[in-house]
């Protein structure tokens, strides 16, 4: 059991695919609360009841909002479990119980109990172990068939110039380089660097130019890809992919130098090195 919590367990999400689970997970509470009317909501005439579970469904799509594109960006990070991610739902029915209750006292004003605030965590927890199992589900679902379709992906044969140009779009710079040489390339404002190698030395080349424009100089070479908006790196130097969709990064075989990838770029990276 305790190898299960530790098991690494980290799902990619896109924005739209948060949104739509979201959007799901509080339709089903609203759709289960009006439906079956647990809870004593049998006593509500049906009018009522429409509205009011309605406003259980918006609360628990706000908090989910909340935790899911402000907090989970800033709490899931590198070396997250099954485990984590179990406290981390219970954290957020929690929250979700909590909230609930302040709706409730709202439109029945009362006493506060503290009996009724747990009473809310628990109903939530129950309420939303059916969607967060069936998202859970899913979200393994996923991860299998990208490994299976990542095993089966046939590496690209590669293409190389013998040499190459290097202008960054500036006709003034003329940096001639054999490209298998070239470990990646960086822009800062209106400078591009293009890091090169030399035995275990790592030489800086600065060109005053844009970084798409040299991207495109180098579009014959296929070993080369675009991982941010800032950096283009070599694949014949990749090393490994570090961190999750929020902080990702490419380490480099060379002196375990870093590359940042952007959240755009994430799934396409994990096809191609992981």
């Amino acid at each position: 059991m305790i190898n299960l919590l530790r098991k690494p367990y980290n799902p990619i999400e896109s924005k739209k695919e948060k949104f739509f689970f979201t959007l799901a997970f509080g339709s089903f509470i609203f759709l289960f609360l009006f439906l079956f009317k647990p809870f004593g909501l049998a006593q509500i005439n049906n009018q009522s009841l429409f509205f009011i579970t309605l406003g259980f469904g918006l609360v628990t799509i706000s908090v989910m909002s909340v935790f899911k594109f402000i907090f989970e960006p800033l709490v899931i990070k590198d070396k997250w479990t099954f485990g984590k991610s179990i406290l981390w739902g219970m954290l957020l029915a929690t929250c979700i119980g909590i909230a609930n209750y302040l709706y409730i006292s709202i439109l029945f004003p009362h006493l506060f109990s503290f009996k009724y605030i747990l009473l809310a965590i628990w109903t939530a927890i129950l309420v939303g172990i059916i969607p967060a199992s069936i998202g859970y589900i899913l979200s393994v679902n996923k991860l299998y068939k990208t490994a299976l379709r990542e095993a089966s992906i046939v590496p690209d044969e590669l293409s190389w110039e013998t040499e190459v140009v290097i202008r960054a779009g500036n006709p003034k710079n003329e940096f001639k380089i054999n490209p298998k040489s070239v470990v990646y390339l960086c822009s800062n404002d209106n400078y591009v660097t293009v890091v090169t190698i030399k035995g275990e030395i790592l030489t800086k080349t600065h060109l005053r130019g844009t970084l798409k424009a040299a991207e495109s100089e180098l579009r014959k070479n296929t070993s080369f890809f675009r991982c941010h908006k800032c950096f283009i790196i070599n694949s014949e130097y990749a090393d490994h992919v570090t961190g999750n969709i929020q902080n990702m990064k490419i380490r480099l075989k060379t002196q375990g130098v870093e590359i940042p990838v952007s959240r755009s770029k994430a799934a396409e990276v994990l096809r191609k090195f992981k």
